[in-house]
C-alpha cells in the first residue's frame, strides 16, 4: 500500500476497522437470510411434497373403499355412500310383497273359489248320463201323471213356461254341457248348448231357472263339477234369451251343496240346496236379497229339491228312498210334510206357469221307464 509522508496523518484505520466490520455484518446478515431462505424454501417444498404424498395416499384410500376392508372408511365419505335411488329400489321390491299379500288372502280364505273359471273343461261326451231320460208330465196335488219320455241321454232337468210353450234346460250326455230346449207338438227341439260369459264349457251343472218382472232369466247352477275334490259353488246367471247367459253373483260356496232351486217372493231370495247322503239326505232352506247375503234358515228331509210358490204358500219337494216328499210352508222356514208321493224318478221340477212336471229316470240301457210303483206292491 502506498503512503504519502507530506499528508496530514489520517485515521483510516480505525475508519476501515469499522467500515469492514459493518461491511463483514452485513455480508453475514445476508448469509443468514440466504441461508434462512433457503431453510424456509426447503421446509416449503418438503411440506408439499408431504401434502403431495398425503394427497395421494388419502385419494388412493378413496378409490379403494369400494373394495372390502377392515381400515375405516376416511370421512367425508359421501362418493363412496350408495346412492339413495338405489336403496331400496321401488320398481323391484313393491310387486313381491303385494304378490305375498295376494297369496296370504287367499291361502286365509276358507275354500272360496267364487264363480270363476276354476273347474271347467271342455265339452266332452259323459257316459254316465247316457242312461239317463227326460220326462215331462203333470202334478196336481200329490197327484202325478207320468206323461211321457222326451229326450235319452239328459239328466238333472228344469223349465218354466214362455209364450205358451214349455221351455228346458238340462245337462246333456253328448258334451256334458247345458242344454235350452222347447217342447212343441210333445216334441223336444234341442236349441244347442248355453254359453256363459261368451264360451261354452263343461262344469256347470243342476240348472234351475227362475224368470224376472223385466222379463230377463234367471239361472243357478251348481259350478265347479270338473274340478278334483266336492264341486262348488252355486252361481246365478242372467239371460235375455236363454241361449247366452253372463255370470251374475255367487249365491253360496258351501261344500257338499248340491242341486239348487231358487225362488224369489217380494224380493226376496229363497234358495233350497240338498245335501244327499246313503242314510239320511237333507235339502237346506236359505234367504238372501238379490243373489246374495244368503243366511241359513231350516232344513227338511230329502234331497234333490224344487222350490216353488204359488197359491200363496212355498212349495218343496224332494226325492228320498221311500218316494218324493213334497212340503209346504207359510213362511219358508217352517215345513210341513203334506205327501210322500210314490215315485221311481228324480230331480223333479216343476215348470212355473203350468200344472206341467219335468224329471229324470236313470234306465238301464235306455229302456222305457216303468210305471210308478205304490208303496207295498211290487212289479207284475
Amino acid at each position: 500500500m502506498y503512503y504519502r509522508n507530506d499528508l496530514p496523518p489520517i485515521h483510516i484505520l480505525p475508519d476501515l476497522a469499522v467500515f469492514s466490520s459493518n461491511l463483514l455484518f452485513a455480508g453475514e446478515t445476508m448469509s443468514m437470510q440466504r441461508f434462512f431462505i433457503s431453510i424456509v424454501a426447503l421446509a416449503l417444498l418438503t411440506s408439499c411434497a408431504g401434502n403431495s404424498e398425503e394427497l395421494s395416499s388419502e385419494q388412493k384410500t378413496t378409490f379403494q373403499s369400494n373394495t372390502p376392508t377392515s381400515d375405516p372408511i376416511p370421512e367425508p365419505s359421501s362418493t363412496s355412500e350408495p346412492s339413495p335411488t338405489t336403496e331400496p329400489s321401488p320398481t323391484t321390491e313393491v310387486p313381491k310383497p303385494e304378490s305375498e299379500g295376494n297369496l296370504s288372502e287367499s291361502s286365509e280364505s276358507p275354500k272360496t273359489v267364487g264363480c270363476t273359471s276354476s273347474g271347467h273343461s271342455e265339452p266332452r261326451r259323459a257316459e254316465m248320463l247316457e242312461s239317463h231320460e227326460l220326462w215331462l208330465g203333470k202334478l196336481i196335488g200329490s197327484s202325478l201323471e207320468e206323461g211321457y219320455k222326451l229326450l235319452e241321454g239328459g239328466s238333472v232337468p228344469d223349465g218354466l213356461m214362455l209364450n205358451g210353450k214349455v221351455h228346458l234346460w238340462w245337462v246333456s250326455a253328448t258334451d256334458h254341457t247345458i242344454h235350452h230346449g222347447v217342447v212343441d207338438e210333445d216334441e223336444l227341439e234341442d236349441l244347442g248348448p248355453i254359453s256363459v260369459d261368451g264360451e261354452i264349457f263343461s262344469g256347470m251343472v243342476d240348472p234351475d231357472i227362475v224368470q224376472f218382472e223385466d222379463g230377463s232369466l234367471g239361472l243357478t247352477v251348481l259350478d265347479g263339477f270338473d274340478r278334483p275334490g266336492s264341486p262348488g259353488p252355486i252361481c246365478h246367471l242372467r239371460s235375455t234369451d236363454g241361449q247366452n247367459f253372463t255370470t251374475y253373483s255367487t249365491v253360496l260356496d258351501k261344500e257338499e251343496r248340491f242341486d239348487p232351486s231358487l225362488v224369489i217372493v217380494q224380493d226376496q231370495w229363497w234358495l233350497a240346496v240338498g245335501i244327499p247322503s246313503e242314510e239320511d239326505s237333507l235339502t237346506e232352506i236359505y234367504s238372501g236379497f238379490d243373489g246374495q247375503n244368503f243366511t241359513y234358515q231350516s232344513e227338511v228331509e230329502g234331497a234333490v229339491p224344487d222350490l216353488s210358490y204359488f197359491a200363496g204358500e212355498f212349495q218343496l219337494l224332494t226325492c228320498s228312498k221311500s218316494g218324493m216328499r213334497s212340503y209346504s210352508s207359510s213362511n219358508g222356514t217352517d215345513w210341513n210334510l203334506d205327501e210322500i208321493i210314490p215315485f221311481r224318478g228324480c230331480d223333479p221340477s216343476r215348470i212355473t206357469g203350468s200344472d206341467f212336471f219335468a224329471y229324470k229316470v236313470e234306465q238301464g240301457g235306455g229302456r222305457e221307464m216303468e210305471p210308478p210303483i205304490p208303496e207295498g206292491s211290487g212289479p207284475n
